[in-house]
């Protein structure tokens, strides 16, 4: 954008300076707003993404969120999940070994 010189400041020169900058800053609104930006981070999952990872539904996954089983993280309008918390809500499970009788 020009420097506009308040010395030399002409009304004219403030609206056409104004009109531009406010067209520009309208038209990258709206390029983000249709297209939003992705995680570019590898480590960071769309909520599509971690429930197929998670094999479980949307809804599931959502319920979980709320519930504090696996935290989530809003920018903007999107939800992503780091890997290492989708990864820390994986718990193990220890299985012991039973005694006698059938074990179905």
């Amino acid at each position: 954008m020009q420097n506009i010189h308040l010395n030399t400041f002409q009304k004219s020169d403030f609206d056409k300076a104004f009109d531009e900058a406010f067209e520009k800053a309208i038209i990258r609104a709206f390029k983000e707003y249709l297209n939003p930006p992705k995680a570019s981070d590898p480590d960071m999952f769309s909520r599509k993404q971690t429930a197929k990872k998670l094999c479980v539904s949307l809804p599931t996954l959502h319920d979980w969120t709320k519930e504090g089983i696996i935290r989530a993280y809003r920018i903007g309008n999107r939800v992503l999940y780091k890997k290492e918390d989708i990864n820390q809500a994986l718990t193990l499970i220890n299985p012991q070994l039973k005694r006698g009788g059938k074990s179905c």
